[in-house]
């Protein structure tokens, strides 16, 4: 039986539902999940990730965002420039979790440190997962600016994957890829549909910044039936009637997309992919000045699965989807070729 140790980014909840869906489809006669290691972050670590894995934390790396969610890229650096030493500790303090617990495989979901310790650790083998990968291959959709921010994706995707075998998961296949391209990797709940109907639009928006936007286009729309998720710090006043607030329940929320009538989500690829395979209605609003959620928002609306939209809209979500084609069921297929 092999050991497996997990690592996730914690910027959103993306990479973490990602690693809970690895963990759900291996075999678990062939392979033992040792643990997670994960950056704590202000907000905390979800409940539902903490009550699967045996985590160990660390202070890692932090985006800055302003108030209405866009990243600002002075302070993030200077932010991460000042907190250095606090980093290289951590990662000390990694190498010594990683030596403990003995893993015969690291399954890394884009951190950071992770993929520095692979300069260390010869003797295990490393797997970098991540759709920030294909963003990089020749034939995926390209957008126009952000180019320091594209220069950062390349730098993390370098990191992220030293001395790693790299999987690339996309919407589609990508022809000719330098890399193993594979279908996104989602919870078995999710590819369970419903027989039930209900008439609201499910929206996710990964800072409550935005909830200002979905509140004003409501009151646009006071017909139209709204549950809205997101990260809640603070007690919201003037909340339309139509709209109905939630904090991040990924359990309740993958109930309610089976049901819903269309989805509204930031540019994160998880929540688009569990969208698509479901068939619903896409609207894609990526957090402002991030060039990965407009580049995801920008690839599936070329792919025919989304309308992407620089602001909430609620008269530019699709009346349909298109169904996917069996792309979306070949996931342990790819990944079993790699692990």
């Amino acid at each position: 039986m092999k050991r497996i140790l997990v690592s996730a980014c914690t910027e959103g909840n993306g990479h973490l539902t990602q690693a809970l869906a690895l963990k759900e489809h291996l075999n678990h006669e062939d392979y033992e999940i040792v643990g997670a290691v994960v950056a704590d972050k202000k907000r905390g670590i979800p409940q539902y990730f903490k009550d699967e894995f045996n985590l160990f934390t660390y202070s890692g790396f932090n985006f800055i965002f302003d108030s209405v969610g866009r990243v600002v890229l002075w302070k993030t650096l200077l932010h991460n420039t000042v907190k250095l030493p606090v980093i290289l500790y951590s990662l000390i303090k990694i190498l010594y979790h990683i030596k403990v617990t003995k893993p015969d495989i690291i399954v890394n979901f884009y951190d950071p440190l992770i993929g520095l310790s692979s300069l260390i650790n010869w003797q295990i083998k490393y797997i970098s997962i991540s759709h920030q990968f294909c963003m990089t291959e020749s034939k995926y959709p390209k957008i126009e600016g952000f180019e320091i921010q594209k220069i950062f994706v390349k730098i993390l995707n370098w990191v992220t994957s030293l001395r790693s075998e790299k999987i690339g998961l996309s919407y589609y296949d990508i022809p000719d890829s330098k890399i193993i391209i594979s279908p996104p990797l989602l919870r078995k709940e999710a590819y369970i549909r419903s027989a039930d109907h209900e008439d609201f639009i499910l929206c996710y928006l990964i800072n409550q910044g935005m909830l200002r936007d979905l509140f004003c286009e409501a009151r646009k729309y006071p017909d139209t039936q709204v549950e809205c998720f997101t990260v809640l710090t603070k007690e919201h006043i003037n909340v339309p009637d139509n709209v109905k607030l939630f904090n991040v329940d990924a359990k309740l929320f993958q109930q309610r997309m089976k049901v819903c009538s269309g989805v509204i989500c930031t540019g994160g690829f998880e929540t688009s992919s569990e969208a698509i395979n479901l068939c619903k209605p896409l609207l894609m609003v990526p957090l402002p000045n991030h060039y990965e959620q407009y580049a995801n928002s920008n690839d599936a609306e070329q792919a025919g699965y989304a309308k992407f939209s620089p602001n909430i809209d609620f008269s530019k979500i699709p009346n349909n989807q298109i169904k996917p084609n069996g792309w979306f069921n070949r996931t342990m297929e790819r990944l079993n070729l790699d692990i």
